[in-house]
Order: C-alpha cells, then structure tokens, then sequence
C-alpha cells in the first residue's frame, strides 16, 4: 500500500487528482458544470508536472525524488504522452478565447522548469497563477459565464489559497533549493513564512464570509470552506523542513481533494 502511495504522489497522478478535485469544486460553488474542463485539467496537470520532471531528469538537479525518478523513467514518460495527447485532444474542442487563456498559461508552465522558477518570488505566485486559472478561470471562460464580482472573490480566493498551501512546499525544499532561489522561507525564514501562509488563509476565509453575507455562495458552502482553512492552517503551522515528503507530498497536496469532499458532505449534512 506504501508504495503504490508512493508511485501516486511521485507520478503526479495525485496532484491531478487534486487540480480535478478544485475544478469540480468550482462547478459546485458556481452551479455550472464542463466535463471536458475537468478532464482537460486532469491530463494537462499530468503532462506538465510530469514534463517537469523529465527536464530535471534531463538536466541532473539534485531533488528529493531523483533516485525514484531515475528507476521509473519510462512510467514518467508513458504518462507524459498520455497526458499530452488526451489533453492536446481536448484543447481542440474548445473556444478560440479558452484555448488562448491555455496557451498562455502553457508557456508559463513550460518556462518554469526553464528558469523562470529561478527569478526571485516568481515560483509560487506562477504556481498559484496556473493552478486558480486551470481550475476557474477555463470553466468561466468556457462557459460564457459574466465575470462579477462573486467570480473575483472566487479566483483571488482560489489563489490564496494555493498560495498558502504552496508554502509548505517551500520550506521542504530548504534542504534542495539553491540560495540563489529567493523563495519566501530562503528570504523570510520559516516562521515568517507561515506567518504569511496564515495570513493568506486568512483573507481567503473573510472572502468567503463576504460572498455568504452577499448570498453568493450558500451556509453549506461556507461551513465547506471554512472547514478545509482551518484544516489547511493546522498543517501550515505544523509544516517544517524536517517533514517527511509524504506530509507535504501527500497529506498537504491533498487539502485540494479535502474541499471537493467537504463540500460535497456539507450539501447532504445541511
């Protein structure tokens, strides 16, 4: 069981699952559904995590999962194809407005391993860029839906939120990460770091009271969202570099498919 775990987290077939599970709570909280959205974020999130790998594979940088990566190459680059061309199948599909909000946020996911990461800062908020477009913002382009301001608060929620949950991942990769890097716990150090995660999650929860008091989103969804913050906000605080992978890798990646799950209980609870 430990190791088919394993294979689901360092194949990146959990953070798939877990960018699915964010896009099917944005057609939860935004009562508006695209099946080939979801499926499309599914199969490009296993494409580009798993290309990402191959380049560092390629180039030799010295990661925590290397000598995993190295004995399963050919199960990396299986699902490197197979992500690319289901997902490549289903850009064709869609309107020429969200096959250019995908191609711009492709080239950010394909520069990443490229250097763009090494620019001071610029790792997580590119992350969590991609990550709040993949899971709102195609399913409201696509979907012709009227950006208001309810759909703002989602997208700079969402964004807090992966931001936030991103943290932790900086301060595992302390013992990896280059001091050339400049991510916020190399610059801050690790309390202020979480110090800031906190904060981050914070502002999402009164986003989320505000969208209630304005009747944009229900009392099972609040209860929903408010319950996965605190969740992710006992992790944050418990995050530090001496972790094992498997806390950030699987039980903080996992705070995604935490809100699908929470909203999807607090409708039959409420």
């Amino acid at each position: 069981m430990k190791s088919f775990i394993r294979f689901l987290v360092f194949s990146n077939i959990l953070v798939a699952f877990c960018v699915l599970a964010l896009a099917l709570s944005t057609e939860l909280l935004l009562g508006a559904v695209n099946y080939k959205i979801s499926q499309f974020v599914f199969f490009a999130t296993l494409f580009t995590y798993n290309f990402q790998r191959i380049v560092r594979i390629w180039r030799g940088v010295n990661h925590v999962r290397k000598k995993w990566l190295d004995k399963h190459k050919i199960a990396i680059i299986s699902l490197t194809i197979i992500g690319g061309i289901l997902s490549f199948y289903l850009f064709l599909e869609f309107q020429t407005k969200t096959q250019i909000v995908i191609v711009i946020s492709g080239v950010l996911s394909v520069l990443y391993p490229f250097g763009l990461r090494k620019i001071p800062f610029v790792k997580i908020f590119v992350i969590s860029l991609i990550w709040m477009t993949s899971t709102i913002l195609l399913l409201v382009v696509e979907n012709n839906l009227i950006v208001n301001q309810n759909i703002i608060m989602h997208l700079g929620a969402r964004f807090l939120f992966v931001f936030a949950i991103a943290i932790p991942f900086d301060i595992r990769d302390l013992k990896h990460d280059d001091s050339a890097l400049k991510t916020i716990p190399l610059i801050f150090g690790q309390s202020k770091a979480r110090l800031i995660a906190v904060v981050a999650l914070f502002i999402a929860e009164v986003i989320a009271i505000i969208q209630y008091m304005n009747c944009w989103i229900s009392f099972q969804h609040l209860i929903a969202i408010i319950s996965l913050l605190f969740l992710s906000l006992i992790l944050v605080i418990k995050s530090n570099r001496d972790r094992g992978e498997m806390f950030y890798s699987f039980w903080v990646e996992s705070l995604s498919i935490a809100l699908y799950l929470f909203l999807s209980l607090s409708t039959l609870m409420f």
